[in-house]
């Protein structure tokens, strides 16, 4: 059978001169203070929009740090950490470069060069980073992994499975290694050892999908298929959505007579990925097969419209043409056939017979003279070559689940040196949407806090936009550089829109002054400040604006924001390590700062008790804090607030699932995609089955 892989300022004169000196020299010193403390500032605050996935703005903070001060390594290589997450990776590679060229003891530079590398296809040299990075820190699991990623790549398997062997030795209790190592096993051609790998995946970790999976695979390129059937069935059971687990159990059923089943298992793989081209293609085999003749074609249409050099689904049209009396579409299928292949006899023999029956003798008998050439040019060869092969034939999804670490390796960190295992999870949900929600409560929870902004992404298919009273009564006083928006889904500025928020800021900065007793204009800049990541500002000019102003709800709410940002940042960003494998000091850290931002969102609904969004932000934090019988309660009354709050039915809705209430969850994600959020859909889908 073939194998197809599927695949973020005194009196005299001389006294007034002296006095102006020693000014002069004082002022010189303070600014050279400044310069530095500038620098610094600029430089925490481009790392913010770094973390934030801001980084077009994080771009310009760094270069503003270089215009200034070129000969440090960091903002070269936070800069470099930017471009690589908007995919310039020679961009990257040039900027890591400088910053190792100015400090070549800088860890994290060697770390993201060699991913950028390694990205742009320079496995050894990605390797050597890697190494070089391994010096500083030779306990990082995940530059092990990237190192083995590369070592695969340029096939030197045995190196690969020496780093994931120092991998599996650190981390001696993720199961899911397995897997990985099983991969290698078989590049090394070491059947039997992977067969030990898969079996212990399966027995350490019953329930985690991946491991049946994984056995699954390599029992049907055994032509086991009963064991294949067996395991297939307890992934699928445990809920898999991957589709090539569907795929390959439909191979098995068709292999052992299961036509009805088998058809169910393409439909399935088919509503799962409506693009996909393998589904389609066995589907038609196996309709053509049952006499639906007309159906395989419409599947065979769509396969090769996706995908017009795949030969194999070509061929079948072919056939499938021929014998619907379809004469010119199969010649014309043959002939695409032939321009790829032109030692290919079957497709000569095709085309002869579609004219023969057309009619046009000459042509049949000029191309089976040709199949007779062929056949006797490749018989004096005495070999044929693999390259002319095509099998019209089942054909698995022949890579298999991916696994978590193999979803980590592709996933550069929105800030490389900080909270890579977060990253890892919110790259397994974007990529596969997969996985047991009691085990990943956060990544789903993607409904984020509602903030204040002047900017808002519009929602295509809802279409509407979040409002509050108290925000509209504040507009209309026009007090601000703009008007003022409640979003959970911002948008990252261009750079124009960069360069326009600082001049705001520089504007407004003019006009205060020590007696500046207005608390809407630090309140005005604080918005600014926001904008463009610098919470410590904005949470200051927040902090003047309660002080003048005790009862102003929305600079209370937009102080609960700002903080819970840039303490997220903080936690994940406390230590400098290229691995990040300790969470639980940010997590603790977390859990006291959380005080201060619930006094603030208790303030604001203190202040405005139908302000629903205080509700919703106040549960979104207990629920971080696994506080989940209150987060309830919270998501509740912002529910009762606002009746059409679909996040809040969201959020509430996966809060219920966490804790074990299938049906309240169920319900409630129901409700959100009735009011407009389709994803939801996905998710009810795989608790449903």
């Amino acid at each position: 059978m073939k194998r197809h892989i599927y695949n973020r300022y005194i009196s005299n004169p001389f006294s007034r001169t002296l006095k102006a000196f020693l000014l002069l020299l004082f002022l010189a010193g303070w600014g050279q203070a400044a310069a530095q403390w500038n620098t610094d500032r600029i430089m925490t605050i481009g790392r913010n929009a770094l973390y934030f996935e801001d980084y077009v703005l994080s771009i310009q903070y760094f270069n503003r740090v270089i215009s200034v001060k070129p000969y440090l390594a960091e903002p070269y290589m936070y800069r470099g950490m930017a471009k690589a997450q908007l995919g310039d990776y020679r961009g990257a590679d040039n900027d890591c470069t400088e910053a190792i060229t100015r400090n070549p003891f800088i860890p994290q530079a060697y770390y993201t060069r060699g991913f950028a590398r390694r990205k742009l296809g320079y496995y050894q040299e990605a390797v050597d980073d890697f190494t070089k990075a391994l010096e500083f820190s030779p306990n990082s699991g995940f530059l092990l992994l990237n190192r083995m990623d590369a070592q695969a790549a340029m096939e030197h398997y045995e190196d690969a499975m020496a780093d994931l062997d120092e991998y599996m030795r650190l981390n001696p209790k993720i199961t899911e290694l397995n897997y990985e190592k099983g991969q290698l096993q078989l590049a090394l051609k070491d059947t039997v050892g992977a067969v030990a790998t898969f079996d212990r995946f399966v027995e350490t970790d019953k329930k985690n999908s991946l491991a049946w999976s994984a056995r699954a695979l390599l029992r049907l390129q055994l032509d086991d298929l009963d064991g294949a059937l067996s395991d297939y069935n307890e992934a699928i059971r445990l809920k898999s959505t991957y589709v090539g687990d569907y795929i390959n159990r439909g191979i098995v059923n068709v292999q052992k007579n299961n036509y009805r089943q088998a058809l169910a298992d393409y439909n399935r793989a088919i509503e799962l990925d409506p693009d996909n081209t393998l589904a389609y293609y066995n589907r038609a085999l196996l309709r053509a097969n049952l006499g639906d003749s007309n159906n395989a074609l419409d599947d065979l249409d769509k396969v090769i419209a996706q995908d017009s050099a795949y030969m194999e689904a070509r061929l079948r049209r072919a056939s499938l043409r021929y014998e619907l009396g379809d004469y010119d579409g199969s010649i014309a299928d043959y002939s695409i056939i032939l321009s790829a292949h032109p030692d290919f006899i079957p497709a000569y023999m095709g085309i002869a017979y579609a004219q023969k029956d057309k009619g046009n003798d000459t042509e049949a008998q000029r191309y089976a003279q040709m199949a007779m050439d062929v056949e006797e040019k490749l018989k004096n060869r005495r070999e044929e070559s693999k390259e002319e092969e095509i099998v019209a034939d089942n054909q698995i999804a022949d890579q298999g689940q991916q696994s978590t670490s193999s979803r980590r390796i592709e996933m550069f960190n929105r800030f490389t040196a900080q909270n890579m295992e977060r990253a890892e999870q919110e790259s397994k949900y974007s990529d596969v949407t997969r996985g047991a929600v009691q085990n990943h409560y956060t990544d789903l929870v993607s409904e984020r806090n509602f903030v204040l902004s002047f900017y808002a992404k519009d929602d295509e298919l809802r279409r509407t936009n979040h409002y509050h009273p108290l925000i509209e009564l504040y507009n209309k006083e026009k007090k601000l550089s703009s008007v003022l928006k409640i979003t959970n889904n911002e948008i990252p500025l261009t750079e124009e829109l960069v360069e326009m928020h600082f001049q705001a800021i520089d504007n407004i900065s003019s006009q205060l002054t020590a007696e500046t007793d207005d608390a809407d204009v630090f309140f005005n800049r604080a918005m600014e400040f926001s904008l463009v990541q610098d919470f410590a500002s904005a949470i200051n000019d927040l902090n003047k604006a309660i002080m003048l102003r005790p009862d102003f709800t929305l600079a209370y709410f937009a102080r609960a924001n700002i903080r819970n940002k840039q303490i997220e940042y903080d936690n994940n960003n406390e230590d400098e390590q290229t691995d990040p494998d300790s969470s639980g000091k940010g997590e603790s850290r977390y859990n006291f700062d959380a005080e201060m931002i619930m006094r603030d969102y208790d303030r604001v609904i203190s202040l405005a008790p139908d302000f629903q969004y205080a509700y919703f932000n106040k549960a979104n934090v207990l629920a971080t804090l696994k506080d989940f019988r209150s987060a309830v309660s919270l998501y509740t009354k912002a529910i009762e607030l606002d009746p059409g709050f679909a996040e809040a039915y969201y959020n509430r809705g996966l809060v219920y699932l966490f804790t074990g209430d299938d049906d309240k969850g169920i319900r409630d994600l129901s409700k959100a995609g009735e009011l407009g959020m389709y994803k939801v859909y996905n998710l009810i889908q795989r608790f449903n089955q």
